[in-house]
């Protein structure tokens, strides 16, 4: 008797899991990790009770649509600006959800946590990050024209196309920094 182990339709439906457990791990919306991991919500409330238990169910309502959160202050804008750029290294395509998205989504997400571990970017931001980066009509990563860093630009506003940290230089440190790095 030939019993095979690594069917297709089995894998998909173990990475599923796997990648539902993961984003509710992340405090992701219900509605975030059903859209990403194909699950229903149903079976990510079952998977809660038996693989969660004694957690919270998590953020409730709709998932954000603004970015203007992440131009609030200069330390936000920093801090999207990194998990944008650790998106795009990853390769994610996030303009629409797939498991496969999801789990690149995820991997960014956890490097970001760990190179940021006080920073609080919600799950559901990250995910609003990581689509509109893609798109570019609203966000858009790019770096700064002065030091290189990256910098996240609100494309519905004129462009800062340096950092708060070289904006707050005087131009006349700017250009020397730039002889002197061969800008």
């Amino acid at each position: 008797m030939d019993v095979t182990v690594g069917d297709a339709r089995f894998d998909r439906y173990y990475r599923k899991l796997r990648l539902g457990l993961r984003l509710m791990s992340h405090g992701a919306r219900a509605q975030t990790a059903s859209d990403w991991s194909g699950l229903t919500l149903d079976q990510l409330a079952t998977l809660r009770k038996r693989w969660m238990p004694g957690t919270e169910d998590g953020f409730r309502g709709p998932a954000p649509t603004s970015f203007k959160p992440f131009f609030r202050s200069a330390l936000k804008a920093s801090h999207a600006a990194i998990f944008a750029g650790i998106h795009h290294m990853v390769g994610i395509d996030a303009s629409k959800p797939s498991l496969e998205g999801g789990e690149k989504l995820c991997e960014a997400y956890e490097i970001y946590r760990e190179w940021e571990p006080d920073a609080h970017l919600e799950f559901d931001y990250a995910v609003l990050l990581a689509i509109g980066a893609n798109k570019h009509e609203e966000v858009q990563l790019s770096t700064c024209t002065n030091c290189g860093c990256a910098l996240l630009l609100d494309r519905l506003k004129i462009p800062q196309l340096r950092c708060t940290r070289c904006r707050s230089k005087p131009a006349k440190v700017i250009q020397r920094q730039n002889r002197v790095s061969g800008h």
